[in-house]
Formats: C-alpha cells, structure tokens, sequence
C-alpha cells in the first residue's frame, strides 16, 4: 500500500448527478524515492489502483465495491514538448 484515505461521511450524494469527493491521502517518503527510481529508468510511471468504495445502504447495510486498474503513464520526453 502505498497511500491510503478516508472520507468520514460526506454527505448524500445524489443520483443522476456527478459529485465530486476530496479525500485527502496519506503516502509515505519512501514511496516517492521508489517512484523516482522507476521514473529514471525506463521514463514512465508503473501504477496498479485498487480502490474499495464503502457505502451504507438502506437494506442492504454496508456495502463496498472494488475498484481496480493497472497501467502505466508515459511521461513527455523533450522531443514531445519542441
């Protein structure tokens, strides 16, 4: 794990309409060492989200959906830029 948040209650959010939720992150130093090492050696960011959106639902109780994704972000070269 690499960083980790929690929203306390924000509130309804309603249906049909976007909402937009800040959740502020904790990540720790040595992640970011790790990133530059990566990002130095082959130019790109290698990430794997797995996200867990908890909910309380009225019948059901509490309910958590799994978000997951996996890629990589290609950053620009200087080539790219001029």
């Amino acid at each position: 794990e690499i960083a980790s948040g929690v929203i306390r209650d924000p509130g309804s959010i309603v249906a049909n309409k976007s909402t937009n939720l800040e959740v502020p992150v904790n990540i720790p130093y040595d992640v970011l060492l790790s990133l530059a090492k990566d990002v130095g050696k082959d130019w790109d960011i290698d990430y794997e989200l797995h996200l867990g959106f908890s909910m309380h639902l009225p019948i059901v109780g509490h309910f958590t959906l799994p978000l997951t994704n996996a890629g990589e972000i290609k950053l620009p070269t200087l080539s790219d830029i001029f």
